[in-house]
């Protein structure tokens, strides 16, 4: 006689692998939460809204992810895609908190933390690079986040230390006809700090490397000492850079460095948190790096 097969009970809980994940989940979020209590308790509560706040920002809740997903591969025993999500979690980690992106800074700055611009011996002219100025959308030139490239040529001029002030920077494209070059911006600025018109010269170049081909072309005819002492305004940590590639165009110039990125960093949890800010100087500092590699 046959009988027709049994029925299997269902489980409940077919997956019971996931059950335990979420039991993971769970008291990973337990003792994130307990971690807050305890530097609201010890810090104070500014400084937990510093974190909170850190957290909540776009690298900041970019971060978490990383950090959720990382958790959730290894205890899925998914191993390739762990060791990957491992991976970008140390980039960010790295890239984006205040103490690795300070350390890098001040890697390319330290040369020129002792140069006293108040103590500089008078210069035949001194070189703004382009970068420190930007346009708004009615046509307002200010200073950027470099401007103090452009304000350090200023104190320059009004000490009697130099006559002559060369701005460079061009570009190649042009968002509206009344947008101005780098050079020009600077130009109007300086004016506007007491700077006569007739004192600065315009040069262009897209970049650094053609700022210092417009130089050598322009010095040799127009400064007329034979030895001519010429300084070379830039971000402190673009500073070296700047300087190589004058010297492979045959110029000499002193470091005049402005705008340092790096300074003094105290200990606080809510630097640990990647931030735009972060992620923005270390991409500027291995950039730098990148460039002397490929001798641009």
């Amino acid at each position: 006689m046959n009988f027709p097969p049994a029925k299997s009970t269902p489980d409940p809980f077919p997956d019971r692998s996931l059950k335990l994940n979420w039991k993971s989940v769970a008291g990973f979020l337990l003792l994130a939460v307990l971690a807050f209590l305890i530097l609201g308790l010890l810090g104070g509560i500014t400084l937990l809204e510093k974190t909170l706040t850190a957290l909540a920002m776009p690298a900041g809740l970019v971060w978490l992810g990383l950090i959720a997903s990382t958790y959730w591969l290894l205890i899925s025993q998914q191993r390739v895609g762990g060791i990957f999500s491992i991976g970008c979690l140390l980039i960010m980690t790295l890239g984006g908190n205040k103490f690795v992106s300070n350390y890098l800074a001040y890697s390319l700055e330290a040369p020129y933390t002792q140069i006293d611009i108040a103590q500089m011996q008078p210069l035949d002219a001194v070189i703004v690079l382009g970068g420190g100025t930007s346009s708004t959308y009615n046509n307002r030139v200010q200073l950027g986040m470099a401007g103090d490239r452009v304000a350090t040529a200023a104190r320059l001029y009004h000490s009697g230390s130099v006559k002559k002030i060369i701005c460079t920077g061009s570009q190649s494209f042009r968002a509206t006809p009344e947008d101005l070059q780098p050079c020009e911006e600077a130009k109007l600025i300086l004016i506007e700090l007491g700077i006569p018109s007739d004192a600065i010269i315009l040069l262009e170049g897209e970049n650094t490397s053609q700022e210092m081909t417009s130089l050598k072309g322009w010095i040799p005819e127009n400064i007329e000492a034979t030895q001519p002492r010429i300084g070379l305004i830039t971000s402190a940590w673009h500073l070296t850079r700047a300087l190589r590639l004058a010297s492979s165009q045959g110029l000499n110039f002193e470091p005049i460095p402005s705008n340092f990125i790096s300074g003094p960093v105290n200990l606080s949890p809510h630097w640990i948190v990647p931030s735009g800010d972060n992620l923005a100087t270390t991409g500027r500092i291995v950039k730098e790096y990148l460039a002397a590699i490929v001798s641009r």
